[in-house]
């Protein structure tokens, strides 16, 4: 019975005795290391990550990287440090930073020929599901490889990646590299405490960058640098925590977050979460968004900026408890370069026709022309007003502007009530049909000539006004239209009934269905405009009302001859960017209604800036939109200008459309791709950077950057974000 008392003794004195032995340093070498070596000198460094993940370690260890190394593994540490004695995982060296990512290049001599057009290369990675083709294009991957018919097709499976290609993969496109971590995380922090982690690069995953789980603790993230690139829908997030405790204690310092979904995504229970000199740009949603409870974020001395692509206004943070030391929103970075691609945006004013917009848009127009730069006009085609503004319509053609459909009656699917029947007659029993054309209704125990039958496409009732009207006017029935309803509207677009009850109390509401309204409006607005105008372009573009769109209406577009549309009110996940395809039936529409009225023209230019900037960093192609008088002429000025003065490419809706249509197709879908026409992002601060001398003092343990210039340099003050700025050579450089 005593046995285990002396066994559980033992154990106190091996735990003692490990307490009080000396921390060790651990080298981490991708290109020179070996895992059989023990890992306590340069000499002797580890390779792989999978051995510091597979190894434990005691309060006070530190497990260094070798700068200027690249690792294609997840790091998860694998114990807990304690309060006076973290552990912590650095950089040792020289030169840039130790780099965790998921690319991995596949140069001419990984590929064979399959069959065909078909080219093979073994990957080590049980799956993934994105192929970057030239530097900047995502490629679209397949269920089989026969599906492989185009440019940027693949397919894999069993470890061999099958890509579609004439010649050679890496000199037909120039380069093809894969993301390896898919559905992970480059960092994963699970269930562990006191961690410190620095000076660690984080680039092309598809999921986390580092992320922070389990009953995980007093956590202290610096001068880390995560960039996702990869648009993968609602991820990836920069930096992550989902915590299953109440954490109250965990630190983002000098810490950058870019081109995410969500740069900071803080979920779960936190009790306290600090920020400190943090940077997120471009991240297609939030720079920070915060729905964790007991808390949450606190941030002071960050800066946000172009964060929200699929939106006209920023979207920076969402949540969290902001200090007093952040800079302002649309303060924007000096960085030394985010032109990736041209900011490519139309500008339009809809629904002229609907209503007689003629002196309006011809206030305006001056603003274009004095600048010498192109607008659109979008035309509601099916009222009187828009027949008498034929003329004014054909002098706009006439002087060169842009003229696009609007759509016929203006009617959107989304409230798809069109009106409603009673029959209040004195027959005991009514009953409405719809069957293709044909209205039909059958009244039992009334007087004669009470049934109606109706062929929907006569021109007496081919309207909705035109249908209620008529069988208001018939003895015994009452017609309610919906407030939605647009009068103009085709009764063929009134979807199928049979025998409804329209006796009861409360009749029976006919309902518009979306397959015969949506075609019928593009296909007569489209009929209309080539009857009534003259030298209109042969490329045709559609302005969905409302921004009211949905797959199928691409469809419906491209049977009804358009070559484009401008489409959905917002982005979501990955639509219209170039390097994954902008779908050329569904260019993101963006409203000036609110976000840019009654600016002044600071506002505006700050405002614009930062679009323009997201185009630039994503590829974007934007169409923003106002009706009548909503924009003075003079805000309409202003709009120009800062557009101008930032860069962007400012075209008509025909215009992007030819464009879009002139570059790579998406095999199977109305996308189109496009190559990247500037260098790589490169987000360091410039001397003109508003983050510069803009950070706080967080201590001798923190003050090197990424590169490991020290802070305290150039400057008593530091900088926000992971990189300090370096001014021109010589300069000293600082490696802790």
């Amino acid at each position: 019975m005593k046995l285990p008392h002396i066994v559980l003794a033992a154990a106190v004195v091996v735990c003692a005795l490990a307490s009080l032995s000396p921390a060790a340093t651990y080298y981490v070498d991708a290109s020179g290391g070996d895992d059989s070596r023990d890992g306590l000198s340069p000499a002797l460094a580890w390779k792989t990550i999978a051995k510091v993940n597979g190894s434990s370690f005691f309060p006070g260890d530190q497990i260094l990287f070798k700068r200027g190394e690249v690792w294609r593994e997840s790091l998860v540490p694998p114990s807990s440090g304690s309060s006076e004695n973290p552990i912590r995982f650095d950089s040792y060296g020289s030169g840039d930073a130790p780099t965790i990512t998921g690319y991995q290049d596949l140069p001419a001599a990984n590929w064979t020929l399959d069959t065909g057009n078909i080219w093979k290369a073994s990957i080590t990675s049980t799956s993934f599901n994105y192929i970057l083709f030239q530097g900047s294009i995502w490629g679209l991957k397949h269920t089989t490889k026969a599906s492989c018919v185009a440019p940027y097709d693949f397919y894999f499976v069993s470890n061999v990646l099958y890509v579609y290609s004439i010649g050679n993969p890496a000199s037909y496109y120039g380069s093809v590299a894969a993301m390896l971590m898919t559905n992970g995380q480059l960092i994963y922090i699970n269930g562990k405490t006191w961690i410190e982690i620095q000076h660690l690069k984080l680039s092309y995953y598809d999921s986390y960058g580092l992320r922070i789980g389990g009953a995980s603790d007093h956590i202290t993230i610096a001068n880390v640098y995560a960039d996702g690139v990869i648009p993968a829908g609602a991820l990836p997030h920069g930096f992550f925590i989902n915590s299953t405790s109440n954490p109250s204690d965990i630190n983002f310092y000098n810490v950058d977050a870019h081109r995410n979904y969500d740069g900071f995504r803080f979920m779960g229970a936190a009790g306290a979460i600090t920020m400190r000199n943090c940077r997120a740009y471009g991240n297609r949603n939030y720079g920070l968004e915060d729905t964790s409870t007991g808390g949450g974020a606190s941030y002071d001395y960050c800066h946000f900026y172009g964060n929200g692509i699929g939106v006209l206004p920023a979207t920076d943070v969402s949540g969290g408890n902001a200090g007093t030391h952040n800079l302002p929103q649309y303060t924007a970075p000096a960085t030394v370069n985010f032109h990736r691609y041209p900011a490519r945006i139309t500008l339009t004013e809809d629904d002229p026709g609907l209503a007689d917009a003629g002196a309006y848009v011809d206030s305006w127009l001056p603003e274009f022309d004095a600048r010498g730069v192109q607008q659109s006009i979008a035309i509601v085609t099916g009222y009187d007003t828009a027949s008498q503004s034929i003329p004014k319509f054909q002098e706009w053609i006439n002087a060169g502007r842009d003229l696009n459909s609007h759509s016929w009656s203006h009617q959107y699917f989304q409230q798809p009530a069109a009106f409603t029947v009673k029959y209040a007659g004195a027959g005991t029993a009514a009953t409405l049909s719809i069957s293709g054309n044909l209205l039909t209704t059958q009244i039992t125990g009334g007087p004669g000539g009470e049934n109606l039958s109706l062929d929907l496409t006569s021109s007496s009732y081919n309207t909705l006004s035109k249908l209620w009207s008529t069988i208001a006017g018939r003895g015994g029935y009452t017609v309610t239209p919906d407030p939605n309803c647009k009068g103009p509207a085709h009764s063929i677009t009134l979807a199928d009934v049979g025998a409804q009850d329209i006796k009861g109390s409360s009749g029976y509401t006919l309902q518009i269905q979306e397959s015969r309204l949506i075609p019928d409006e593009m296909a007569t607005s489209k009929a209309w405009m080539t009857a009534n105008l003259t030298g209109l372009s042969a490329t045709r573009v559609y302005v969905y009302p409302g921004g009211q769109e949905d797959t199928s209406t691409e469809g419906y577009a491209v049977a009804s001859g358009y070559a484009g549309a401008r489409g959905a009110l917002s982005m979501s996940g990955v639509k219209d960017v170039y390097a994954h395809g902008v779908n050329i039936q569904n260019i993101t529409s963006l409203g000036a209604n609110v976000p840019l009225i009654g600016l002044t023209a600071a506002e505006m230019d700050a405002r614009i800036a930062a679009l323009v900037w997201k185009s630039s960093v994503w590829g974007a192609p934007y169409g923003i939109f106002w009706h009548t008088n909503e924009l003075t002429p003079t805000e309409i000025g202003n709009l120009l200008d800062a557009l101008i003065a930032h860069g962007a490419t400012i075209m008509t809706n025909t215009q992007l459309v030819s464009w879009l249509s002139s570059q790579s197709p998406v095999s199977g879908t109305t996308s189109y791709v496009a190559t990247a026409s500037g260098p790589e992002l490169d987000f360091r601060p410039t001397l003109q950077s508003p983050v510069v001398d803009a950070g706080v003092d967080l201590g001798a343990g923190y003050g090197s950057d990424l590169l490991g210039v020290d802070q305290a340099v150039f400057g008593a003050a530091w900088d926000i974000g992971a990189f300090a700025y370096i001014s021109a050579s010589p300069f000293v450089v600082v490696v802790r």
